[in-house]
């Protein structure tokens, strides 16, 4: 299975907005994979982003959190 599938599949299990970070915990890919096939899933509008504060408090001030769309509405 591919990265773009592992991670679509992650937010459908989970059904709620989230971050590279909890991607990475639920789907054991590397973060390059991960950017990836966010970056893939955006380009084709089933994602949407917005920029929030980093709740771990450790690097980052902020950080990009992503909702995925069903069907192509993603900005």
């Amino acid at each position: 299975m591919g990265a773009a599938t592992t991670v679509r599949n992650a937010f459908i299990d989970t059904e709620k907005p989230m971050t590279l970070s909890e991607i990475a915990a639920l789907t054991n890919l590397k973060a390059s994979e991960i950017s990836m096939a966010l970056c893939h899933l955006r380009k084709n509008r089933y994602l949407s982003r917005e920029l929030i504060a980093n709740a771990a408090g450790k690097g980052r001030k902020n950080v990009w959190q992503y909702q995925y769309h069903a069907d192509r509405t993603g900005v």
